[in-house]
């Protein structure tokens, strides 16, 4: 089995020096660190998880936690987490809690067993109290799509308040005054993110904003989008905050046979697969989601390699525009943003 002593030789570097690469406890030149890869990949070198962690040494793993993998958006960004994670020589521990915050609470505390080196999570809901003990035992966190409320950790997150503010005013310029809000029950930040721009965007304006929450509790599209339809005065263009609502919406106005953009423009927060296979496509604000998974494992790795304890830093990405047909625009896809 190869040793640290044989990549030294062949990298032609120090002992001490494969050993903080592979160890990642200090930071060492660009040029010794690709030296020391390069002789790891030839050799086929894996590291011994268990007697490092025997030696109190944390396991080349990182910690995920996401709500679900059913729901694209979440499926997309933990494969991007995996990749990055992969070909930075980490394995990834994920577990998917179901929106379920005893199943979170629960996975977390193993995942902390385990010695993982940083965790990435996309809380499930705003109770994440047990996610503390990670930053007493100096376990970097950073948090994606949504922040880790009264938690000291980094976060990544889009532009969710300017990108729907694009869209409403995108909406308002093609003349649409009476633009319904499609929006979820659940409280998170996205959702209020969103909203709010909704709102901004019509108060701007001075503009009536109209709100449909869809929920559990709050009922369904098909129960109560039709009543709305046919309200006064006459709703001409929806804003879905969601790419799940955004196909509810638009199979309902299907079977209530509205033409697009004829009669309602539609544009949906999330770009999704169907969007450009409907008649007609849809116009979203698409997130840059492999982006936000590759760039989240980058930002975890700096505070892992420099045990780094400085502030929390919040890292926003843009989104895109998407412009296809539904906004009543009529022209081939672009981004404009």
């Amino acid at each position: 089995m190869p040793t640290l002593a044989d990549i030294a030789k062949i990298s032609g570097v120090g002992v001490m020096s494969v050993s903080r690469v592979v160890n990642g406890t200090r930071k060492v030149s660009r040029e010794t660190e690709e030296k020391v890869r390069k002789a790891i990949s030839r050799i086929g070198y894996e590291p011994n998880e268990a007697a490092r962690m025997l030696k109190g040494h944390r396991a080349r793993v990182l910690g995920l936690v996401v709500p679900e993998l059913a729901d694209p958006f979440f499926a997309i960004c933990a494969n991007a987490i995996q990749e990055a994670a992969r070909e930075a020589g980490y394995m990834t521990l994920m577990v998917a809690c179901g929106h379920n915050v005893a199943v979170e609470r629960q996975q977390v505390e193993l995942m902390l067993r385990r010695k993982i080196a940083g965790l990435i999570v996309i809380p499930s809901s705003r109770e994440n109290d047990f996610y503390s003990t990670f930053l007493e035992q100096k376990v970097p966190i950073i948090s994606v799509d949504r922040p880790l409320e009264n938690m000291e950790t980094d976060t990544l997150v889009v532009d969710n308040r300017e990108a729907a503010i694009q869209a409403v005013e995108h909406l308002q310029s093609h003349g649409h005054r009476n633009i319904l809000c499609l929006t979820e029950e659940e409280i998170v930040f996205t959702t209020l993110e969103r909203l709010a721009g909704y709102n901004e965007a019509m108060l701007t304006q001075k503009l009536q904003p109209r709100v449909l929450v869809i929920g559990s509790t709050a009922g369904s599209v098909r129960e109560s989008l039709p009543a709305l339809l046919n309200s006064t005065p006459t709703i001409t263009a929806i804003f879905a905050v969601a790419d799940v609502l955004a196909l509810e919406a638009l199979r309902e106005l299907r079977r209530l046979k509205v033409q697009i953009p004829e009669q309602i423009a539609f544009i949906a927060f999330d770009d999704f697969d169907a969007a450009t296979l409907m008649t007609p496509t849809i116009t979203v604000a698409a997130q840059p989601v492999a982006e936000l998974g590759h760039t989240a494992v980058s930002l975890l790795l700096e505070r892992i390699k420099s045990g780094s304890t400085d502030a929390p830093r919040r890292v926003v990405l843009k989104t895109s525009l998407l412009i296809r047909e539904s906004c009543g625009c009529g022209i081939l896809a672009k981004t404009s943003k």
